[in-house]
């Protein structure tokens, strides 16, 4: 690495959080969906590049004993705090390492899945082609890498406003928060520049840092990722979010023109990017010999579990939709959809959950998921939950999404650790952050699945 990055990972930590557009359970659908049948994520070999603080990789780790899990990272602060994170989950099934990619010799077999968020839009050309190098060769035939990017067509706009901060800078206006805020006092109401100003000031300085004022900020085309890909040996599959394989906020109209104009499925990705103007993709990919069917049979579909998503606009989808409301938060297994549609064949069942999941109101995993929605008499987080709480770092819930709190707010939270009854907690909060409206906040926190 360039002594630039080194020293920005040595010196400060990138913000802790998980990832659930890396999570195996998701892009392991997405790879069917391409055509691979891939391993199952509770008993695999998993590797994360790049895996900061391990907030991503634990609660993996938690969720799946039965796997063996590596994360690497540049920065030894951020892998110190890691291994002490395991330590504290108990863990035994996971192993951080400090190690530059380019030095990384793995031992074993290999990997079922490899995981590289936030990593290759961020490192000099060198780092980025080993990484296409590594994953060819070390995955499992059947494994699978999720590497996100930042989008060139997204990200041209936000260079342009980074170029006017870093004038502002020089003119005597101090920090990048601070030239922000002063941009964005002057910028006219109707530019467009506005939402991308409330995003970085949103995203604050800690991570704009790396981001978007990073040492390294190199977006690419998906055209170029996937050509990148191919030229190590590696098959290009689709997002490891099935239903982002094309961007939401483009209307049919403009779908329906692009199809017209592009040459292939391939083609008309690219441009629904640039139509959108798409900032971030989350790809996964396999070996190039990797065996794929030419067509994935409607019986896969009844491997997987899945939940309702944003209401769909067919109203033909509306009774599928309602079936997997009316159990929501829970993530059913496909035997369990199918039987509560009676007088529907399996099939139909099948192909409508398939469409769904390409359009986003159906989400897809490969395990089910269901836990109470009303919070335990005695609440009580575990032992890694309650650990980040009082580091003040965010909790994942059970859909792998980070949950960050203000400062009081942890501290009722490392509190919850089965000793105090609900009326023993409200009474502690309204002793520690008396703004917070406890029970509310405390059946919110059950429905994000914290305490199952």
């Amino acid at each position: 690495m360039s002594d630039t990055i080194q020293e920005l990972y040595e010196t400060r930590v990138y913000p802790a959080m998980s990832h659930p557009l890396s999570d195996p359970a998701v892009s392991a659908v997405a790879a069917m969906m391409g055509g691979l049948c891939v391993f199952n994520p509770a008993e695999s070999r998993i590797l994360e590049i790049g895996c900061g603080s391990g907030l991503n990789l634990i609660p993996l780790a938690l969720r799946w004993p039965g796997s063996r899990f590596v994360g690497i990272d540049l920065a030894a602060p951020a892998i110190r705090q890691a291994r002490e994170l395991a330590a504290v989950a108990g863990l035994t099934n996971i192993d951080f390492h400090v190690a530059d990619l380019r030095d990384f010799d793995p031992a074993g077999a290999g990997f079922d899945f490899i995981i590289a968020h936030g990593f290759l839009s961020w490192v000099p050309d060198e780092v980025k082609a080993r990484l296409f190098a590594f994953c060819r060769r070390n995955l499992l035939p059947e494994g699978i890498a999720t590497i996100s990017f930042n989008l060139e067509c997204g990200w041209l706009p936000r260079f342009t406003v980074v170029q006017k901060v870093r004038a502002i800078q020089q003119a005597g206006a101090g920090d990048e928060m601070a030239a922000l805020t002063i941009l964005r006092s002057v910028t006219e109401a109707d530019s467009p520049e506005l939402a991308i100003l409330d995003d970085m000031l949103a995203k604050g300085p800690a991570i704009l840092a790396f981001d978007d004022f990073g040492p390294v900020n190199d977006p690419w085309s998906l055209q170029r990722f996937v050509e990148a890909s191919a030229a190590a040996g590696l098959r290009f599959l689709g997002e490891s979010d099935p239903g982002q394989n094309l961007s939401q906020n483009l209307d049919e109209a403009t779908l329906e023109k692009l199809r017209l104009e592009a040459k292939d499925p391939l083609a008309f990705q690219f441009a629904a990017d640039a139509a959108a103007g798409r900032t971030f993709r989350s790809c996964v990919v396999c070996r190039d010999d990797a065996a794929l069917e030419d067509r994935m049979s409607l019986g896969r579909v009844l491997e997987w579990s899945v939940r309702s998503g944003a209401r769909p606009m067919d109203p033909d989808d509306l009774k599928l939709f309602r079936v997997l409301d009316s159990h929501k938060p829970a993530c059913l297994p496909m035997s369990e959809v199918v039987e509560a549609m009676p007088g529907t064949h399996w099939q139909v069942v099948a192909r409508r959950v398939y469409e769904g999941i390409h359009r986003g109101w159906v989400l897809p995993r490969t395990e089910p998921v269901r836990f109470e929605l009303e919070p335990p008499a005695r609440p009580e987080l575990s032992a890694f939950r309650r650990e980040c709480a009082r580091r003040g770092l965010p909790l994942v819930d059970i859909w792998h999404q980070p949950c960050s709190f203000p400062k009081r707010h942890f501290e009722v939270l490392a509190a919850m650790d089965g000793t105090l009854d609900q009326a023993g907690l409200a009474a502690f909060s309204q002793c520690h952050c008396p703004e917070l409206a406890f029970e509310p906040w405390l059946r919110h926190l059950a429905g994000r699945g914290m305490f199952a």
